[in-house]
């Protein structure tokens, strides 16, 4: 599931990622990161990713620390659902104009994918994704078009072709030297053209060997730009278009599997192939009642381009699933289902007016499709387009059935070098915990992600002595507890010992029930959370070092 660092804000209707039913999702992908033409990082709402603190999931993080913005909002999902796998997607429709440049540059390649694997590390994230819309396009940038301030075009090469592969192969050798360092699989994914023409520029061959998962993009096949209606996410192709005419009419999910299973047969893993669904519309005003297809009337008929204005300011006829009542209410719609193309659309015969999406009978078609031919999976763009969690519950459903629950699985994040000092009082021990940590970033990306990984967050410290002391609370200790044989210190009341940055201490007294002798102190062992109401993380003895 895509995940737009917009959807914070009203356009979206305030879609905050806490919105997001993570108990049907397996992936959760932040998009989109952007780079420049040398391969550096460039943040597109540095204020939504990294510094927005008033949503209801982020109370008690405050501005400039680090688990702030839709980032930390995910993490924290993350470590509510265990199961769920958080990625980066870089690029996407707009942001693409450098991939051309950078994918054909040794030297720019191997920046991106030390750079990009650098930020998911920091974060502790699980994966990249890839969306370059599309190797070997050109295609100029058109803000206006499509609502929003900057399009950065594609100004695409043959040459891409392979260069792709090159930048794949690039990001997955960081990847896998990652996976050696901290000790857990990093997958790297793919969004891809489902138009059998873009499908033929990439070398799917080689890809598929590099890549976990290739999303095929199986929604927007046709859309407003076409002067006839046509679905723009079917799973299969309706035969009654006009072929002279209709070019894109042709395009499915089935079409889209067709074509590599006829080019590529047994040499590419079906397993790795997702399906796209998409939980919105594209539209049309101005049909006439000339459909091709008798048993589905609207369809194949004749339409005005551009004619649906929707809520992002272009005339795209695009609205979310959850506003599917009151546009069909508004434009007078009544729903129709195309049995041959196992696929949705809503029409007005009268005022004339065709939209296509998918709903939850076409999803539960798309997802027998997928366990039947073997395929990875669902994926749909975007979240904050199935406000009511319609279309992610009817995708759940066709691939696992009502009721499954995924297991949970082990958090590795990586431990932050820290160390304890302790120094015996008269009635217990002053102790001072050391980030040893240095900020070392200084792309705006790179240094907000430096401070998840780098920062010592909510710290709870468990004490072990050989004698069996009972600890209790001193000064600026916070909460002391004894458990299981261990002195539990959490001392995170005090907005100190919230947030220790790097290069950071904290100091702090504790009491004992006998004569403090530093040599009775067995150990020190650290957690993190990133709220104090969370799960524990980032377990690690700090003492002795």
């Amino acid at each position: 599931m895509y995940y737009g660092d917009w959807s914070i804000y009203s356009g979206q209707n305030n879609f905050y990622p806490s919105k997001i039913d993570a108990k049907l999702i397996t992936h959760l992908i932040f998009a989109f990161l952007d780079m420049d033409s040398n391969g550096d990082l460039v943040l597109n709402d540095e204020y939504a990713a990294f510094h927005i603190v008033n949503l209801p999931e982020l109370e008690g993080i405050n501005l400039a620390e680090p688990y702030a913005g839709i980032i930390g909002a995910m993490s924290i999902l993350k470590v509510q659902n265990s199961h769920l796998k958080l990625g980066i997607s870089v690029g996407g429709p707009s942001r693409s104009g450098n991939f051309s440049e950078i994918s054909r540059d040794k030297l720019k390649r191997q920046n991106f994918a030390n750079n990009i694997v650098k930020f998911v590390d920091y974060l502790g994230y699980d994966f990249v994704d890839i969306d370059w819309e599309y190797p070997t396009a050109v295609r100029q940038g058109d803000p206006a078009g499509n609502g929003v301030q900057i399009d950065e075009g594609c100004p695409g090469s043959e040459d891409d072709t392979e260069n792709f592969t090159l930048l794949l192969q690039e990001i997955r050798n960081e990847l896998d030297a990652l996976e050696e360092k901290n000790g857990k699989h990093y997958e790297l994914s793919v969004a891809m053209s489902a138009s059998p023409a873009m499908m033929a520029k990439i070398e799917y061959d080689k890809v598929m060997k590099i890549v976990d998962f290739a999303n095929m993009m199986t929604y927007d096949l046709n859309g407003a730009w076409n002067a006839y209606t046509a679905h723009h996410t079917a799973l299969y192709t309706n035969p009654a278009y006009d072929s002279a005419k209709m070019l894109e009419a042709q395009y499915s999910v089935d079409a889209c599997i067709n074509y590599l299973e006829t080019t590529y047969g047994n040499r590419i893993d079906y397993s790795k192939i997702v399906v796209g669904v998409a939980p919105y519309t594209r539209g049309w005003g101005g049909v006439l009642s000339d459909g091709l297809d008798p048993n589905n009337p609207g369809l194949y008929a004749t339409a005005t381009p551009n004619s649906i204005r929707a809520p992002d300011g272009t005339t795209s006829g695009t609205f979310g699933f959850w506003q599917l009542s009151e546009l069909k209410q508004q434009y007078g719609l009544s729903d129709y289902y195309d049995e041959t193309a196992q696929a949705a659309y809503y029409y007005n015969p009268t005022g004339g007016y065709f939209f296509t999406c998918d709903n939850e009978k076409s999803v539960a078609a798309k997802g027998n499709y997928v366990k039947k031919k073997g395929l990875g999976g669902l994926i749909a763009w975007m979240a904050s387009l199935d406000a009511e969690n319609i279309i992610t519950t009817a995708m759940f459903n066709s691939l696992y059935g009502q009721g499954y629950v995924f297991p949970d699985r082990d958090l590795i994040f990586t431990n932050v070098k820290s160390s304890a000092t302790i120094k015996a009082n008269d009635f217990g021990y002053d102790i001072t915990i050391n980030n040893l940590e240095t900020k070392e970033e200084s792309n705006t990306a790179l240094k907000d992600a430096e401070l998840f990984k780098k920062s010592i967050l909510f710290m709870k410290l468990y004490i072990k002595s050989k004698s069996g002391a009972k600890f209790s609370a001193g000064s600026m200790s916070g909460t002391v507890t004894n458990e299981n044989g261990y002195g539990v210190v959490d001392p995170s009341s005090n907005y100190d010992a919230k947030n220790i940055a790097p290069g950071g201490f904290y100091s702090f007294t504790v009491r004992v029930d006998n004569t403090p002798n530093i040599d009775d102190i067995e150990s020190i062992t650290m957690t993190q959370r990133i709220l104090q109401s969370l799960s524990e993380i980032k377990k690690q003895v700090i003492y002795p070092q």
